[in-house]
């Protein structure tokens, strides 16, 4: 039964006019760069060939990583003004493909941790998706497996070291639309020290070759590392912690010229920001047309109830002290609508927990709620396209989406999305502004776990994981085209109804999900995410959904 209707538009074009007044001003110089070069390098045999290797048992062995929370200020419940409680009339979009994923089912796999941490990246024909230590690559077109599941380390086996001896799990696959290449990296989580593990296909084919590196991340701990591909550089982020304590977010650029033709000499160069600043993520292009030339790498994070935290990094590869980051404690804050955090409840005004109810268990699922989830997606428009389409689209041309965990009342999850957009000529990030943002919740069900995207019409896919006491854990989307109401979404699409709950994981149900944009038609989105089939504890299996929009051809 709905609650209400859908706010306004007065109140939402209000809300969103309080959000266009200027950023504070604060202290922004950069903390000095931390350069370094790869310690390993080497090239893979063929992927297809490692796959036919003998892959390790995991009956027997079970873990739940436990989560490391970056603290945020306590925050009470607010009124939230950009709160949906009521759905659109119909959906203008369907599924196409339903694929089964990495986990319990697929093949002989047997599921030796929790969580997931499942992630997709999308090629010109193929699908690589990467849950926590193992992998497979899928036929686009077809949905057949080509390979898999694979253990994760297996691929840098040529490279030897921790690389190879550590399957850590916490990994990105990535896709270089541009380069047509393949970006896969895991992290080192054995120590101290620690390590950033790169792989960078040699061709377009998954099941190829992979040029191979090492870098060391020193002796914090590296956690939560996201990879957003740039035109100048791959861009990493982590939440650095010593032992169980918090110190401060770490941000670090590759240099995609050298990584992509093989040469070991490609830099890293790293700033450590302050513990304010946590939660950050890279923007991640998904659009055909690049950034303006030489624009710098652009992050975001939530700061508080009222606040994201922007920041962008200038790499200078040829000569790295020249290197820097703005927004750092904070400097460079964007005024929100005001939000609850998730799970507010629960610890004085915290930014998650275990809240998630699940059918027929007592166990509740965790919201990271202190963490902008994954991914930034990024899209560059065409002056000549917005121009000439039906509507014409906005102004603004530069778009960065971004999602984080809410909570609305006092007992639901929801998602709070953004929609960031500056003009097309190169800018700073300070000239983002926002242009729409909403808060999803059409019913009292729980959803969490959010990955945003939008297509080449503007439309927006939202994903994330739907629960209630009287629902088992499952996978579902929402969207909305450009001439729906700002801050609105359309009806949700369940891609998959789940049929069993979680039990016994440390309430551990993941750390993010991804959606991700077609690079073939700029078109069609791919959601995955995990559920369960039957109730049990490590025993979870995955989706892979293709879903497109009527307008978009």
């Amino acid at each position: 039964m709905k609650r209400i209707s859908i706010l306004s538009a007065s109140i939402v074009v209000g809300a969103l006019l309080i959000c266009s007044l200027p950023m504070l001003a604060a202290d922004n110089s950069s903390p000095a760069p931390e350069v370094g070069h790869a310690l390993r390098f080497a090239v893979s045999p063929p992927l297809s060939e490692l796959a036919k290797l003998p892959q390790a048992p995991h009956y027997g062995f079970h873990l739940a990583y436990p989560p490391r929370p970056v603290p945020k200020p306590a925050a009470g419940q607010v009124v939230d003004p950009v709160l949906q409680t009521s759905t659109l009339p119909s959906s203008n979009y369907s599924v196409g493909l339903s694929l089964l994923g990495v986990g319990n089912g697929f093949g002989n796999y047997s599921v030796p941790d929790a969580p997931t941490d499942v992630n997709i990246g999308i090629g010109d024909t193929q699908i690589v998706q990467w849950v926590n230590v193992s992998y497979a690559v899928f036929d686009k077109a077809t949905g057949n497996t080509l390979a898999g599941p694979i253990e994760g380390n297996l691929l840098w086996s040529a490279l030897g070291g921790p690389c190879a001896a550590n399957n850590s799990g916490d990994i990105i696959a990535q896709w270089d639309r541009a380069a047509h290449r393949w970006l896969l990296s895991q992290p080192v989580f054995t120590g101290p020290p620690y390590y950033t593990c790169i792989a960078v296909s040699t061709s377009a084919d998954a099941l190829g070759t992979y040029y191979l590196y090492q870098y060391s991340q020193g002796n914090l701990f590296p956690d939560f590392p996201k990879i957003g591909v740039w035109s100048n550089g791959y861009y990493q982020t982590q939440n650095l912690f010593n032992g169980g304590s918090y110190l401060a977010p770490k941000v670090c650029g590759y240099d995609r010229s050298k990584l992509l033709v093989g040469d070991s000499s490609a830099l890293q160069i790293c700033f450590t920001l302050d513990a304010g600043d946590g939660g950050v993520v890279p923007a991640d292009i998904d659009s055909p047309v690049p950034p303006p030339a030489n624009e710098d790498e652009f992050f975001v994070t939530i700061w508080d109830t009222t606040h994201l935290s922007l920041y962008s990094m200038h790499a200078d590869f040829v000569n790295p002290n020249n290197s820097s980051i703005t927004g750092a404690n904070g400097s460079q804050q964007l005024l929100v609508p005001s939000f609850t955090p998730a799970c507010y409840f629960q610890g004085g005004g915290g930014f998650g927990g275990n809240c998630v109810p699940q059918q027929g268990v007592t166990d509740q699922l965790e919201v990271l709620g202190y963490n902008a989830e994954y991914r930034l997606a990024y899209y560059d428009d065409t002056p000549t396209a917005n121009a000439t389409a039906t509507p014409p689209l906005p102004a603004p041309l530069q778009h960065m989406l971004v999602v984080h965990a809410a909570q609305v009342g006092s007992a639901n999850t929801a998602p709070r999305w953004y929609e960031l957009t500056a003009s097309q000529h190169r800018v700073p990030v300070t000239a983002f502004g926002l242009f729409q943002s909403g808060t999803y919740a059409p019913d009292n069900n729980d959803r969490w776990m959010d990955s945003i995207a939008r297509d080449k019409k503007h439309n927006i896919l939202l994903g994330y994981s739907l629960s209630s006491s009287t629902l088992h854990p499952s996978i579902a989307v929402a969207g909305r085209i450009l001439t729906d109401t700002l801050g609105t979404l359309e009806p949700e699409l369940v891609l998959v109804n789940g049929t069993g709950s979680q039990t016994d994981t440390s309430n551990r149900w993941g750390d993010y999900t991804s959606m991700r944009l077609d690079p073939s038609d700029n078109c069609t989105f791919w959601y995955s995410n995990q559920y369960y089939m039957v109730t049990a504890s490590f025993d979870w299996s995955t989706n892979l959904s293709s879903v497109k929009f009527s307008n978009c051809q």
